[in-house]
């Protein structure tokens, strides 16, 4: 094959690309950590921007169904909990450090994402492919640290 013969791939081809991707070892050390690396920086720069954002007085960017709830997240102090909590996970992400730790305390903060984002009547373009780009990744981590998590869920 040279060129564009990569183009056409035959069935058999296809079919045994769809069998690797099925039984493709989702714990592999390199896909772990892209992906860890990956959900670090997005949560470092949800961080640091949020906390810049909720700064500026007047709000600017947010729906403005959503500036009275975000208003009550921030004179509350809550805000700046998440918000924290977002770059602190972040960077713990990005240097493995106790990076199943990372994921745990992310997953109250993607709960809250999803339902802040799926109550607000109107959402920013691209609110819902970050929303679920956040919960696929979460998701993700704790699948491959659930070995980690399984005592959390016995009795006793």
């Amino acid at each position: 094959m040279y060129g564009t013969d990569l183009i056409f791939l035959s069935k058999k081809d296809i079919l045994i690309t769809i069998i690797f991707l099925l039984f493709m070892n989702f714990r592999n050390r390199k896909l772990v950590m892209a992906v860890r690396i990956l959900l670090g920086l997005f949560m470092l720069m949800s961080g640091v921007t949020g906390m810049m954002a909720a700064m500026n007085p007047d709000l600017k960017g947010i729906p403005p169904e959503a500036i009275p709830t975000m208003r009550v997240l921030i004179n509350t102090g809550l805000f700046y909990m998440i918000k924290v909590t977002e770059a602190v996970v972040g960077i713990m992400l990005i240097v493995n450090f106790l990076p199943a730790l990372a994921a745990i305390f992310l997953a109250p903060v993607s709960i809250g994402v999803v339902v802040f984002n799926m109550s607000a009547p109107s959402l920013p373009a691209g609110a819902i492919p970050t929303t679920l780009f956040l919960v696929v990744l979460n998701a993700y981590l704790g699948y491959v640290y659930w070995d980690k998590y399984k005592a959390l869920f016995q009795k006793g």
